[in-house]
Order: C-alpha cells, then structure tokens, then sequence
C-alpha cells in the first residue's frame, strides 16, 4: 500500500498507490511536454494497437488504454493502486518495454482519474464505491478486453491497493484468467503494524529522534480495527522512504508526482478531476481495505500465482507476503524478490521487472 499524504481541498488525506497530482508547468509548457511523449511513446507498427476507450458497466463510463506492438500479444490487464490514484497518466515511464511482448491495458477505476465521478454524481455513486464492486468492475474489463481483442483470457496484474482488486477478481473468475501477478502485494491490516515496526526500529538505529517521537505518538498504530490508520499511515510512510522503504535512494516522492503531469492521455481537466476525485474516494474504499484479509477471502487460487516485492519495501512489507504465499494453494506459485526495492519496482530495477514478466509470467500462458 503506497502511503502518501496530500493536501485536498484544505483536509489531509492519505493517498494509497498514485500520490495525488500537485500544481503542475503552465499550461503552455505542459502541453509541449505532453505532445513529445505522445509521439516517443506512439504505437506505429501496423500490428500493433495504440487506443484510449471507454467501457460501460453499469451507470458508469470507464477509461482503459489498450497499447502494444502485436495485438495478437497476450493482455496484461494493470490494475492501478490508491486506491483511485490511476498508473495510466504515469504509465509512459514505465510501460513501453513490456509492450514488446504484452497488449498493456491501464484501467481508471470508478471515481478516479478519467473516470471519476462529477461533484454532483458523487452522493448517488457513494454507495458504489466498495472493493467487491471494484472488483466486479474489473471482471466486466475483462469481457470487454476478450471481446475487443479476440481472445479468451487475460493475465492481471495488481500493484499495491490494486493486488486487493486483481486478487479477488482471480479467484471469482478464473476461467478467464491466466495468472495473477501481485507487485507489492497488500494482504490485510497486519502489514500495516509490520511496516510501522520496521520503521520505528531503522529510526531508532539511526538516532533519529523526530522521527522516533512521530512514530510513537501514532501508539496504537494501526489500532485494534485500523481506526488509527488515517493520517498515521502517511507519518509511517514519510519516515519509511527515509530508509528506502518507499523509492530505494530517493527519500521523497517528488519525482514520481510530477510524471503524471507529462502522461499525454490527461487533459488539464483530467488532472483537475483526479485531484478532487482522490480525496473523495479514498475513505470509502480503505475501510474495505483494512477490514478485509487475503488470507480469509484468497486461501486458493485456480489460476497460476506470482508475488513481486521489493525487499525494502515498507509500504507493503514483504513478511506477511511471505507468509500468504507459504499457506496459499494454486497450480503454481512464486515469490520473487528485487533486492535492491521498495515499493516502486518498474522505477527502482524496470530491467529485472521485465525480464521477471517474459520468463517468469509469460511462461504461465497457456493457449
């Protein structure tokens, strides 16, 4: 769970995956930045396939990019973190080398990015925004992708918040799934008290006493029911990317808050509407998140299981990965570490992140 607090309409809110856009370049700056990624990162082999859609479910309009360099390609659906912080508006710093062996599709989920919802939607919609609805939303991604690209399965992919998503939707539909792959895999709320742990011990070796006296005054953290998770987790994280915990040798998000500004598929009034949109969401959906456990609900999967995690990673600690992975029962299942990561493994080591996707997940296709 990538942990990141942000300023919204004046409230602190604690962003879970994608941090929330800040004041950005000029319009006029940003709109020839934009138009220079456009065209580095566009598909222009004639087999390849290179479109923004949207998909209906329900009363919703949901934003997906469909993007490679052979449509015949096996689909890596990327469901993004947060939760409702989308990898879409980031996705040309990272995504473009998995094209080669991948149709790539970033998905917006409800109430997020280009699929948020209008302010005056929002009490309608508010019933709607829980993880199993999330989830099922996914699966109806998954029948268009099928449809639109001629095939019967496609692999899901899960970062972070989004390995809650990818996970259950494995589990609810398996038949139309090839393998879930979780990267910085979350598994319930216990984590939570592991990464604060952790953080407050590399503090204390390091004789770093504000951030010792921040950290303790979070006592009981998370609490018995998460309740102390909002705005802890953001102290937490703040002093966990001190140590490498967050982006290994960056002690700041800075840089990857501003990629979103350069991702061509957002519009002035996308990044506006995300910013509004993040804040609002957030809260409905981490009560699913820390009330809810993989272990309860994911003890099995049918589909083959991959876990990608970063050794240093103290948004979502690797030791209760661990120990899912050892109990969970699949067809077949790794675990495989990136020593030298936290939480943000297509930026931290994106050559062994691919190389684990070709020989680790490709393998795992069947026809």
């Amino acid at each position: 769970m990538t942990i990141r607090v942000a300023s919204t309409l004046g409230s602190v809110v604690v962003v879970l995956g994608l941090a929330a856009c800040g004041p950005g370049p000029s319009p006029s700056a940003r709109s020839e930045i934009t138009t220079r990624v456009a065209d580095l990162v566009k598909v222009t082999n004639p087999e390849g396939i290179d479109t923004l859609e949207y998909v209906t479910i329900g009363d919703t309009r949901q934003a997906i990019t469909i993007r490679g360099r052979d449509r015949a390609n096996p689909i890596l659906l990327f469901v993004h973190g947060g939760p409702a912080n989308p990898t879409m508006p980031i996705s040309w710093a990272f995504q473009r080398p998995w094209e080669d062996y991948f149709t790539v599709v970033q998905w917006d989920q409800r109430g997020s990015g280009k699929s948020a919802f209008p302010a005056a939607d929002r009490d309608r919609m508010a019933s709607t925004m829980t993880l199993d609805q999330i989830v099922d939303d996914g699966l109806a991604v998954v029948d268009h992708l099928r449809r639109r690209l001629g095939q019967d399965k496609v692999v899901v992919m899960g970062w972070s918040w989004g390995t809650a998503v990818g996970a259950r939707m494995a589990v609810k539909a398996p038949e139309r799934i090839h393998a879930f792959v979780g990267l910085g895999q979350t598994v319930n709320a216990g984590a939570e008290r592991v990464a604060y742990e952790r953080t407050v011990a590399l503090a204390r070796k390091a004789g770093n006493e504000e951030a010792v006296r921040e950290l303790e005054a979070l006592e009981p953290y998370p609490g018995e029911r998460g309740e102390r998770l909002l705005p802890g987790a953001g102290v937490v994280r703040k002093w966990a990317r001190n140590y490498d915990g967050g982006w290994y040798g960056r002690k700041d998000l800075a840089l990857y808050d501003a990629m979103a500004e350069w991702g061509p598929e957002y519009s002035d009034a996308d990044l506006d509407a995300q910013r509004d949109a993040s804040g609002w969401a957030q809260p409905f959906l981490l009560k699913d998140l820390i009330e809810r456990d993989l272990m309860v609900d994911a003890p099995s999967f049918q589909v083959p299981v991959v876990f990608l995690m970063g050794r240093l990673d103290l948004h979502t600690p690797l030791e209760p990965v661990q120990a899912y992975f050892e109990r969970l029962t699949a067809p077949a299942k790794r675990l495989v570490i990136f020593e030298k990561s936290g939480h943000f493994s297509m930026f931290e080591e994106p050559g062994r992140l691919l190389v684990t996707l070709v020989e680790v997940v490709l393998p795992l296709i069947k026809p």
